[in-house]
């Protein structure tokens, strides 16, 4: 399993995975090309999908799907869109926005699923606004202590640049895709409209993207990670892919966890990378919904 420098994407592509996917329909709420909310069911209880700097809302597309057939409301926030332009972009910052949204539906304990760097947001909102939360589930990461991804280099700031040039965009979006592939561990999600969905938001608003890039790089954190874990009194899933992949949680994130003690449950998902929600949407079902598994034989 890697060490916690996260989202080692190849290149061009690492720093650029902080845009969201394009509209998904009418579940969409947001009037803008690419929404940061979206919404859909409307069952008694709610699960809240937060996304990493990879994929936005649509990469909860299918997991969002089968949690509404079982009967759930789902809402899915992409912090880092809703911070696109914002000058603090700390987790903290990324939490009180993300409460802020929970706070306009009334979402009160609510399961709450975290990928990648969307964990460390949802772990700051649990600290901040116990009501929120029931549990958090952590795919493919752990306790995060920092907001950002690999060190922003002068490669990285030439991206728009490049993009401007004949053959420029093909060029970042190949590197781009390979990053995703060499960051999955099953391959078959990653289809030409999933890669779009993936790459498309990106080059159109690279400037802006890389710019907030910039901003995550030196984004200081107020307060301690251990003060933040401190502070989360509800169950805690991480669920790990197993397959070797470029992207995941170190083991200083696990050790981060470890005073959650018997509220802290480590599972690791055979044959799946960095992508559970996408690679393995039905397995991961049999943690999210405790019925589920305990029809399967596992426990509650």
């Amino acid at each position: 399993m890697p060490t916690s420098t996260r989202l080692t994407l190849n290149a061009a592509a690492a720093l650029m995975l902080v845009a969201a996917a394009p509209p998904l329909s009418p579940r969409v709420l947001a009037q803008t090309p690419t929404p940061a909310v979206v919404t859909a069911g409307d069952g008694p209880q709610t699960f809240v999908l937060v996304s990493g700097m990879v994929g936005g809302v649509a990469g909860f597309h299918r997991l969002e799907t089968l949690l509404v057939q079982s009967g759930y409301r789902v809402i899915v926030i992409d912090p880092y869109l809703l911070s696109l332009d914002s000058a603090d972009v700390t987790f903290a910052a990324l939490a009180r926005r993300v409460d802020a949204v929970l706070d306009s539906y009334h979402v009160t304990g609510a399961r709450v699923v975290g990928h990648a760097h969307g964990a460390g947001v949802m772990l700051r909102v649990a600290a901040m606004s116990p009501s929120r939360v029931s549990a958090l589930y952590f795919l493919d990461a752990g306790g995060l202590a920092v907001n950002r991804g690999p060190v922003l280099s002068g490669a990285i700031r030439l991206v728009p640049i490049i993009t401007r040039f004949p053959g420029g965009r093909n060029l970042v979006r190949g590197r781009f895709v390979s990053g995703l592939h060499k960051s999955a561990g099953r391959q078959e999600w990653l289809d030409a409209e999933t890669e779009r969905r993936y790459t498309d938001p990106v080059l159109g608003s690279i400037d802006r993207v890389v710019a907030l890039a910039g901003r995550l790089a030196s984004a200081q954190e107020p307060e301690s990670l251990a003060a933040v874990v401190a502070r989360v009194h509800v169950p805690v899933t991480v669920l790990l892919g197993d397959a070797p992949h470029d992207a995941g949680a170190g083991p200083e994130e696990l050790e981060a966890l470890a005073p959650l003690g018997s509220l802290l449950q480590i599972e690791r998902l055979p044959g799946v990378g960095h992508f559970p929600h996408e690679e393995a949407p039905n397995e991961l079902l049999q943690y999210l919904l405790p019925v589920r598994r305990l029809a399967l034989g596992g426990a509650p």
